[in-house]
């Protein structure tokens, strides 16, 4: 049987703090026995990576001595093959994003699904994901949910995409979760508010882990505009219709 032409013996996703400074907290040992192990990374920003490593491993290795290559949105398949290729001895690998686990809503899935097509063995590691986190805390239906990412930045496109998902929502019996770029998170809140039904529950979790974490839920009829300020702070939307 002909040898693979790849060096990589295994695929570590290893899950980074969703908010700054928490990485003592929320970071497992787990984690950080495995990163200590690694010597080559696949991650979204080279620089937030090694400032990461550096601040989880605590001058336990030279951050300087393990092998960055950026996995982005916009990393194609050839260029990833071309990245494994670079890869000189067998070793075991690890994905890192920038924010929360690797692989959901995070360009790490590519890597992950070159693993499974060449027969790599993948391994998820614990750790804290805004997803997850904002369904356990938005007493929602947690059985049927479902992320929908980024919705469109035309704010009548948006609160066009706000109306079809709360019309799944209500069919389906299943809560609807997306994120918007925080300089808009307000604006967000505010169609929210004005476009859903009244009935429908409306969850917000920002700065999840944070010092300024927030997390409310209660019916669009209760929320107020401008009565939860957000700013700039990570935040995660969800609603299901009733």
């Amino acid at each position: 049987m002909a040898q693979p032409s790849f060096n990589i013996t295994k695929v570590y996703l290893i899950p980074n703090e969703l908010a700054e400074g928490t990485a003592d907290a929320y970071i497992p040992e787990i984690v950080k026995d495995t990163l200590l192990s690694l010597r080559v990374i696949f991650c979204e920003d080279a620089r937030t990576t090694r400032r990461y490593i550096g601040k989880v491993l605590r001058g336990r290795v030279k951050v300087e001595d393990y092998i960055l290559f950026e996995l982005t949105k916009n990393t194609t398949d050839q260029q990833l093959t071309e990245q494994i290729k670079q890869i000189e001895a067998p070793c075991n690998v690890g994905i890192i994003s920038d924010a929360g686990c690797p692989g959901i809503a995070d360009p790490g899935s590519l890597l992950v699904s070159w693993a499974h097509k060449n027969n790599v063995r993948v391994v998820p590691l614990p750790g804290p994901s805004s997803i997850l986190l904002s369904v356990m805390a938005s007493g929602l239906n947690g059985q049927s949910f479902a992320f929908n990412g980024y919705l469109p930045i035309d704010r009548q496109e948006r609160r066009k995409k706000i109306k079809e998902f709360e019309k799944i929502s209500r069919v389906n019996k299943q809560t609807q979760f997306f994120i918007e770029t925080p300089y808009r998170n307000d604006r967000m809140l505010d169609d929210l508010i004005e476009v859903c039904d009244k009935t429908t529950l409306l969850t917000i979790s920002a700065d999840l882990t944070g010092e300024t974490e927030q997390i409310t839920t209660k019916p669009v009829s209760q929320w107020v505009k401008g009565s939860m300020v957000l700013g700039k702070r990570p935040t995660m939307f969800g609603f299901l219709a009733v």
